[in-house]
């Protein structure tokens, strides 16, 4: 039932058990070499009817026995794209490329395309970024005065400590650029001390409770203290 004896034939379906078997050709890239194009001039009876189909091409069907059809399918070049038949009163149907098409037993013909989408790329996993460590919390101290120190050690202008009230609000600071601040007679000073670690953060109450000093590392631990003598 070949329109061409070297044309080889694509999948099919039967509609039921005894239907003839219904062919269509592969894709004319698969054999535009070797698969003979339709002569100019052909008379129109020998043609038989045309139905243009889903994907650009026509099918050019005639009839070849009582009952019997056949289309031959042709691309928009003209190239024999491949053949269907229906016999015994029995529609056929075809697929060619996502093409499908059906010949009936009147020798109507139907076709549509099952566009398969393109692949879609699975995106590449971007690696997330290392969660920055949460800042540590600085040393505080409270003093002798009732306010509070917080020491900063590893400010960016140097060592800093800052003092507060119990609500929150400074009352000094005092880093190497200002090394000593007086508040209602207590002193705080950033003093300089000899050996690894150069500073000492230094208390002084008021003259008359006294002049006792407290003297703190920049971790906010006392290290030392000192009592005036009672006169």
């Amino acid at each position: 039932m070949l329109l061409h004896r070297r044309t080889r034939a694509l999948r099919t379906a039967a509609v039921a058990a005894g239907t003839s078997v219904a062919l269509l050709l592969p894709a004319a890239a698969a054999f535009a070499d070797d698969a003979p194009r339709p002569v100019a001039g052909q008379e129109q009876a020998d043609r038989g009817s045309s139905w243009p189909l889903a994907d650009g091409s026509t099918a050019r069907v005639r009839q070849t026995g009582e009952g019997s059809y056949r289309a031959d399918v042709v691309g928009r070049d003209g190239v024999l794209i491949g053949t269907l038949t229906s016999t015994g009163g029995r529609p056929a149907y075809g697929e060619n490329n996502g093409l499908h098409l059906v010949l009936r037993p009147d020798g109507s013909v139907s076709s549509w395309r099952e566009d398969v989408p393109a692949p879609v790329p699975t995106p590449k996993p971007r690696p997330e970024p290392a969660p920055k460590p949460a800042p540590r919390a600085l040393p505080t101290a409270g003093l002798a005065d009732g306010t509070v120190a917080t020491f900063a050690r590893h400010a960016e202008n140097g060592p800093r400590v800052q003092v507060s009230l119990g609500h929150g609000e400074r009352v000094a600071t005092v880093d190497p650029g200002h090394p000593a601040v007086r508040h209602h007679g207590w002193t705080y000073e950033l003093a300089v001390q000899p050996g690894k670690h150069p500073y000492r953060f230094v208390v002084v109450d008021a003259p008359k409770q006294g002049g006792n000093s407290w003297v703190y590392d920049l971790d906010g631990k006392l290290v030392a203290e000192y009592h005036a003598r009672k006169r």
